[in-house]
């Protein structure tokens, strides 16, 4: 299967993302991205009930007819009964009969106390039919130890030029020689790495900026965009599945399509390179507290 992109839609239901000045995407601007998707044949969608009003928003913007591949992910610190009918609410609310797959926000609840009977009731939803996919959304490599991953079938984690760990420490190849799929979000780093460095908030350290302001003029000298520079990184990851970006316009959509569909693995381009290793700079759960 080719890579694909999939439309990341926190913004839909929230105010998100560190560099977002717009707030949250109206409904008639959702619309338009929905149908840019629909004809551009991007069929995959992740939302989740923590992402505001998101899943809301979804149900009552897509247009109709449209092919509707949603991965919607649940925080699993209760019951069984709770999980159910938070699952159930998903599907009325996305106004879907079926997601494509199912996430835990956290790796780790499969691993507490009640984690097999919340194994089991993932599984009683494929079994019904409801999902095709179960997973979970991972930061770091150590998220997966202990794991029942021979019960998964799909893993979102992040990865971008900065953020390379997942790569550098076997993670993406040890869940690829065991098949499951990859999907990876924060390509962007929630735009920053589309932006000029001039305009990062100060709260990121200064060597942070610094390196950003080295990519760019990397870049430039290659004739190559921000834009451009961070989808062919991932596009030259083996075993990615599909790749997350968000939006907060349809012409900022265009753009990505635009450049997806032009963008192949950059050869030329050594990204190992800029592989940044000070995690509190790229995780955004950090971001406040520094």
């Amino acid at each position: 299967m080719s890579m694909q992109l999939c439309l990341g839609t926190a913004q839909f239901g929230l105010s998100y993302g560190i560099t977002n000045q717009k707030g949250q995407v109206a409904d008639d601007e959702v619309k338009k991205i929905l149908s840019l998707a629909f004809h551009s044949d991007v069929q995959l969608f992740d939302t989740a009930q923590a992402y505001g009003t998101s899943e809301q928003v979804l149900g009552r913007c897509w247009p109709a007819s449209m092919p509707k591949r949603v991965i919607s992910k649940l925080s699993a610190n209760s019951s069984p009964e709770i999980w159910e009918s938070s699952f159930q609410r998903s599907l009325q609310q996305l106004q879907v009969e079926h997601l494509e797959a199912i996430l835990l926000h956290r790796a780790s609840d499969l691993l507490q106390p009640n984690g097999e009977l919340l194994m089991d009731w993932l599984w009683s939803l494929r079994s019904r039919g409801l999902v095709r996919l179960i997973g979970v959304s991972i930061y770091e490599g150590e998220d997966l130890l202990g794991l029942p991953l021979d019960r998964l079938q799909l893993v979102q984690l992040p990865l971008s030029i900065y953020d390379q760990r997942l790569l550098h420490d076997g993670s993406i190849q040890k869940l690829r020689k065991l098949g499951l799929a990859i999907h990876v979000r924060s390509v962007f780093l929630q735009g920053l790495l589309l932006q000029d460095y001039s305009y990062w908030p100060s709260s990121l350290s200064s060597e942070f900026r610094l390196h950003h302001k080295n990519l760019q003029s990397y870049l430039q000298l290659q004739g190559v965009s921000l834009l451009e520079g961070a989808l062919a990184f991932v596009r030259g990851c083996e075993g990615v599945e599909a790749v997350l970006v968000g939006v907060l316009s349809v012409s900022e959509f265009s753009e990505i399509l635009k450049a997806w569909k032009r963008v192949l693995p950059l050869q030329s381009i050594s990204f190992a390179d800029f592989a940044w290793e000070n995690k509190l700079d790229l995780d955004p759960r950090q971001w406040k507290q520094q």
